[in-house]
């Protein structure tokens, strides 16, 4: 039998999945907000009458996000030298991911009860306010 192909197959910190779930919601919104740039820009070179009237365009924005990933899920413990010689060692503990889906499961023949789910919110807050200007 031939082994299974998972070059596609993603294995990764748990928090590194979630900066990049997090990351990729952040930079939809940031297009979301230069597409309604250009089209107000648009609006006002082209219909400038409707501009001074105080016509805007749409602005659209994502108020929250839900994300819910399946998720194989794997705990690594490893033993490390606390300095280069090896004197002392440090646990270090890491909590590994991959996205729970066919090509998992019939690569590795994992059951789905196994499996866990993250559930994530994203939601807009105000700016603390040292980063406000005066």
């Amino acid at each position: 039998m031939a082994a299974p192909d998972v070059s596609e197959i993603l294995v990764a910190p748990v928090g590194h999945l979630v900066r990049e779930v997090c990351s990729a919601v952040a930079a939809a919104q940031v297009e979301l907000d230069a597409a309604s740039l250009r089209a107000q820009a648009a609006l006002t070179s082209t219909h400038p009458e409707l501009a001074e009237h105080g016509y805007q365009v749409t602005w659209y924005s994502m108020p929250e996000v839900a994300v819910e990933l399946k998720l194989a899920v794997h705990f690594e413990e490893s033993n490390r030298p606390a300095d280069g010689t090896g004197a002392g060692k440090t646990k270090k503990a890491r909590l590994l991911a991959a996205p729970f889906n066919a090509k998992y499961q019939n690569a590795f023949s994992y059951k789905a009860d196994g499996s866990t789910v993250l559930k994530l919110r994203v939601v807009p807050v105000p700016p603390p306010s040292s980063a406000q200007r005066p």
